[in-house]
């Protein structure tokens, strides 16, 4: 990389006339060093449930800083249309996801949002659309997956988030929102 910077340089030299100082022109380089990631979606069930975390010394201490400590420089997060409030299945709304986004950044993580496009939980066995979806046609379909992660992708940009990676659906070999 320093040697293109060095070759660049000299190109910008050779001019015609030799008394004008070339130009510098910044270069940005994306971080591309080897993603270690968790996808810690669960994570707002649990503090809501009272569950504590605690580093290697016993202290308790912020979820994301001993996954932080332990190398973990990625967050996944699930994002479902409208969950339940069941402490065990519920969570995961927009705002939750973006409340989420917002500390993995903080902590200085990068950030993989995966859209479910359902309600709870989707896997290859089940593929079932949010119940507000219900008896749209294919059409509506497309539009509300449009409008729910644009929904979402502002929010997060609006929170000064910007994922690294999008996921769409989950797990999906055999399509989503069926039988659809």
């Amino acid at each position: 990389f320093n040697l293109l910077i060095f070759a660049f340089s000299i190109l910008l030299g050779c001019n015609s006339d030799s008394s004008k100082t070339p130009a510098v022109i910044p270069v940005v380089v994306p971080d591309y060093s080897f993603a270690k990631g968790a996808d810690i979606s669960w994570l707002p069930q649990m503090e809501a449930s009272g569950y504590k975390f605690y580093n290697d010394l016993g202290v308790e201490q912020d979820c994301f800083q001993i996954l932080k400590d332990h190398g973990i420089n990625s967050i996944r997060l699930r994002t479902w249309v409208n969950p339940s409030n069941n402490p065990q299945s519920g969570h995961c709304s927009k705002d939750e996801t973006v409340a989420m986004a917002i500390r993995a950044k903080q902590s200085g993580m990068r950030v993989m949002i995966d859209f479910h496009y359902s309600d709870s939980w989707a896997d290859p066995s089940k593929q079932k659309k949010p119940a507000a979806w219900e008896g749209h046609t294919f059409p509506q379909l497309l539009t509300d997956v449009y409008d729910y992660t644009f929904d979402v992708m502002t929010a997060l940009k609006t929170a000064g988030v910007s994922p690294e990676w999008v996921q769409v659906g989950n797990e999906i070999p055999g399509g989503m929102l069926l039988p659809d």
